[in-house]
């Protein structure tokens, strides 16, 4: 049976987007190869729904996918890359994704893929029916536009400079009482784990007390989706989560 791997680390299920520096893509590498010359059969998802969104927070993180490296690289390793438009076009209500498949050997990738592209169809067919033709037909038309680059790399640039100043404020000391920041630097939202009140407690809190809307993603992980921030207001929403840690944290006492 294929071995299904996920990264496990401290972060939460919904961790925000982290991606490796060149030397931590080179281990992942090494680490699963070794796996697959030891006889594992592999299957290993490599989720780039975020490609482009490289912000180099902390330091450098790589810009290449690990399914180049991947695919074609071991015959018991059997890469799948996923790309999404809802984020690399930034068409949140699309909901369009694509598949591409990298088999261990290139010798018979082209029926090995034949056969992955008839099952993933299968699926398709009975789980949703049908995808979307009207989704699939303008995301063809985007790709296929000749200002898709010029436009991807506007929007990249607005979320940059949102990421670089969550990261900045985020990390400023007169936080550290009141969360510690899990590593980000790629996509469009961030995480805290909170100290000393529950999240869920802190997002109903800052809804009602405070009009502002945040995601409990776990018992103290609270995520800040940066994507809808201006720059002028990612500090006031700092300000006020700490005021609302204040609040709970008064109300216990």
């Amino acid at each position: 049976m294929p071995l299904f791997i996920t990264p496990i680390t401290k972060a939460p299920i919904t961790a925000p987007t982290t991606l490796p520096t060149p030397p931590e893509a080179e281990a992942i590498v090494a680490a699963l190869l070794r796996q697959a010359e030891a006889g594992t059969r592999l299957v290993v998802l490599i989720d780039d729904a975020y490609f482009g969104l490289f912000y180099h927070l902390g330091g450098v993180s790589m810009t290449e996918s690990l399914f180049g490296r991947l695919a074609n690289a071991h015959q018991n390793l059997l890469a799948i890359k996923l790309d999404g438009a809802t984020k690399e076009l930034f068409v949140w209500g699309l909901r369009c994704g694509f598949l591409t498949f990298g088999p261990g050997r290139a010798a018979g990738a082209e029926r090995v893929c034949a056969a992955l592209e008839a099952k993933v169809k299968g699926a398709i067919r009975g789980a949703v029916s049908n995808s979307p033709q009207l989704s699939q037909t303008l995301v063809e038309r985007a790709l296929a536009a000749s200002s898709v680059d010029a436009e991807r790399k506007e929007k990249c640039e607005i979320l940059r400079v949102r990421a670089e100043r969550v990261y900045e404020v985020a990390n400023a000391p007169r936080f550290r009482g009141y969360f510690d920041v899990y590593p980000f630097n790629s996509g469009d939202f961030m995480c805290v784990r909170l100290k000393g009140v529950e999240a869920e407690a802190l997002r109903v809190h800052l809804l009602d007390a405070h009009q502002t809307g945040l995601i409990a993603t776990a018992k103290h992980d609270l995520r800040v989706a940066f994507s809808c921030l201006e720059v002028e207001q990612v500090e006031p929403l700092f300000e006020v989560i700490r005021q609302g840690i204040d609040e709970l944290r008064a109300a216990r006492s």
